[in-house]
């Protein structure tokens, strides 16, 4: 069989139809429907099967397969046998050769389930145990993904047993699909590198996938270009780069993740990542850890268009901000762990002029800690105008002095009710942010606001918690202060 890779994702599906059960009982599952029929969906693949063979408890079961006429991506597999009568206990055996022909080097996940056709969701149970095997020459693929290193054919072979238990809580009426998921990444190209050279040179490819095979070492930044999109696979390595900024993603597109043990680091002595021009930066696995800025969208002084982040796991550490932005850059953050060891966790931060910045939380764990002799840890700090909601996440304040939210412009809407602050300041005293304008520690949500600065208009200027509106543009004029050695002028909100 011939399987190009030429799509995002291929899943192969085996479905049994009219499989059901007595739940509590030992009477038989079966299937009594004449011509049964087994389907086999590949996603965007033209996949051809071949010497496909189904079997319950060593018995063969006789199919007969042929294209769905509708769809060519679709094998319709006949079963020609009248009834199938699968007792408690029952084994079922799923094995096809598979021949991987490559136009580009790609790369290819296994994951195997079986379903409840009836909910559409994937049966969890205990009594039911799925093995998948997949073979190729003398190299097992069973683990993981697998990259091919070149264009060519490879051909494998693979096996899936499903036992079902005799107590498996399956119901009557319902169908049960056997389903293979194939993954493949096979829109980009492959390049496994292990030399800075190598990774430098990969990093401005078009559709490319880069995964690391050694720990790399590098004293200059690595470039992702404006037209390079590429997914960078840490694969449990280190990245060490020596130097102001180690990722400039500039109107490019990069997306951080960790197929490995998750165990991969970028490790930066300046900033991580810096994404400007437009760029866009995702990451949903891999470590970072940096001496300035973890990611930052945008340049703080300087005439670019901003940046798009989305974050969906991995952890962000830094000595400054874990995730920074200005410019008209947008940030999401889905999940994930954030510990910022000197300032605040997120923020935005720069000229007057730097904003609008969108920020967007609604998940993940922000660890806040202060160094600096004087200041307060901080969560977030609002410090641009734009919209900025608040909406899930832990904030751990790991100092005596701190204030989870410290807003001084934008739109800013705070969920305290799905939002867990775990405040460990315990003193009323009064300490500096990140701009030295003087707040107390303690407090949940610290508001102020500087007149005529930092994008600030009586328009575009309101804090909403929990739904309700504590400033907003028909009172923001109480609340205007000046960077006083006390600040008078600031409001405190608490659960």
């Amino acid at each position: 069989m011939n399987a190009k890779l030429t799509a995002a994702a291929a899943i192969l599906v085996v479905a049994i139809v009219g499989l059901a059960a007595f739940e509590g009982s030992t009477n038989s599952w079966w299937s009594d429907e004449e011509d049964a029929s087994l389907e086999i969906q590949t996603g965007g693949l033209d996949l051809a099967v071949e010497n496909y063979t189904l079997s319950i408890d060593g018995v063969d079961v006789a199919c007969e397969a042929g294209k769905a006429q509708d769809n060519s991506t679709m094998v319709d597999i006949r079963i020609t046998e009248e009834g199938i009568y699968l007792e408690p206990g029952t084994v079922v055996k799923i094995s096809y050769d598979l021949v991987y022909s490559t136009t580009v080097s790609g790369a290819r996940l296994v994951m195997v389930s079986m379903c409840d056709v009836a909910t559409d969701e994937k049966v969890e149970d205990d009594h039911i145990q799925v093995e998948y095997s997949e073979i190729m020459g003398e190299e097992s693929l069973t683990d993981g993904w697998y990259f091919f290193p070149e264009i060519g054919e490879y051909d494998s072979h693979a096996d899936v047993t499903y036992s079902i238990g005799g107590n498996a809580d399956l119901q009557m009426n319902h169908k049960y699909s056997f389903q293979i998921h194939t993954i493949f990444v096979q829109s980009k190209a492959v390049s496994i590198v292990d030399t800075a050279d190598e990774l430098q040179g990969a990093l401005s490819g078009d559709k490319m996938l880069v995964a690391l095979s050694d720990d790399i070492e590098i004293d200059e930044t690595l470039s992702v270009s404006k037209d390079a999109d590429v997914i960078l696979d840490l694969s449990g390595h280190k990245l060490n780069v020596d130097a102001s900024v180690g990722i400039l993603v500039d109107g490019g597109s990069l997306y951080l993740t960790d197929m490995g043990d998750g165990s991969g680091i970028i490790v930066a002595t300046g900033s991580a990542v810096n994404v400007v021009n437009d760029g866009y930066f995702t990451m949903d696995g891999g470590n970072i850890s940096a001496g300035n800025i973890g990611v930052a969208a945008g340049f703080k002084n300087g005439a670019d268009s901003g940046a798009t982040i989305d974050i969906y796991g991995g952890s962000v550490k830094a000595v400054e901000f874990a995730v920074w932005g200005v410019n008209g850059s947008s940030i999401f953050i889905y999940d994930g762990e954030f510990t910022s060891a000197d300032n605040a966790v997120i923020a935005s931060n720069g000229t007057p002029s730097n904003g609008p910045v969108n920020v967007r939380i609604e998940g993940g764990t922000f660890n806040c800690g202060i160094v600096s002799g004087g200041y307060l840890a901080c969560g977030v700090f609002v410090a641009q105008c734009g919209n900025w909601d608040i909406v899930g996440g832990t904030f751990n304040m790991m100092s005596d002095k701190a204030t989870a939210f410290v807003v001084r412009s934008g739109n800013v809407n705070i969920d305290l009710d799905n939002v867990t602050v775990n405040m460990n300041a315990t003193s009323d005293s009064i300490g500096k942010v990140g701009d030295s304008t003087f707040v107390k520690s303690g407090h949940v949500v610290a508001a102020y606001y500087t007149s005529g600065a930092y994008g600030f208009t009586e328009d575009s200027t309101s804090l909403i918690i929990n739904g309700e509106p504590k400033i907003s543009s028909e009172n923001v004029s109480h609340y205007v202060g000046t960077n006083s050695a006390v600040q008078v002028n600031v409001c405190y909100y608490d659960n």
